[in-house]
């Protein structure tokens, strides 16, 4: 390596007029590529290119802040509504009237027993089958109401993290 060097810098090898006809081979690429750059600006502004795409950046994160937006007031609206949670409430009281119909069922058939002996058999028979459904109804209710609670809080919480997403994309640029 310190031949090479060397050899480089000594007097015999330099030659003045290589250089400067490098250095003007040097200019003359940065003076066209200079010119190149300037008419390919030139030529994005006057097609309106660069105005578009500007507008095309702007009409998105436009549309994913709406978007975004809707989202949150919705969810709000939903909340301080209480939609979700006065139907839930409704569907485990309508389960619970439905259980205690079930166990007024039962008691039916010690107030026809003495009665119809024959009917009583069949009412208990009945009555065993309704409530035995009704409890199973009722835990398939409360865990389709659990399941869909769920899913909505795992939504909602994905849209949000989309939207925070979105939006850091959208502040970097």
């Amino acid at each position: 390596m310190t031949t090479t060097k060397a050899a480089a810098n000594s007097p015999e090898e330099f030659n003045p007029e290589k250089a400067a006809e490098a250095v003007k081979e040097v200019a003359k690429k940065i003076k066209d590529t200079s010119k190149a750059v300037r008419d390919t600006v030139s030529t994005f502004t006057a097609s309106g290119a660069i105005t578009e795409m500007a507008e095309a950046s702007r009409d998105a994160a436009v549309a994913a802040r709406d978007t975004t937006r809707n989202i949150t007031d919705t969810t709000r609206e939903m909340q301080k509504s209480g939609v979700i949670a006065e139907t839930a409430k409704a569907m485990d009281e309508t389960i619970g009237e439905a259980s205690k119909a079930a166990d007024e069922a039962i008691k039916m058939p010690k107030q026809v027993e003495k009665s119809a002996p024959e009917t009583t058999k069949a009412a208990k028979k009945g009555a065993k089958a309704i409530a035995k459904t009704s409890k199973k109804v009722q835990n398939q209710a409360r865990k389709a109401v659990k399941k869909e609670s769920t899913k909505a809080k795992k939504y909602a919480h994905r849209k949000m993290k989309q939207a925070k997403s979105a939006s850091k994309r959208w502040g970097s640029r």
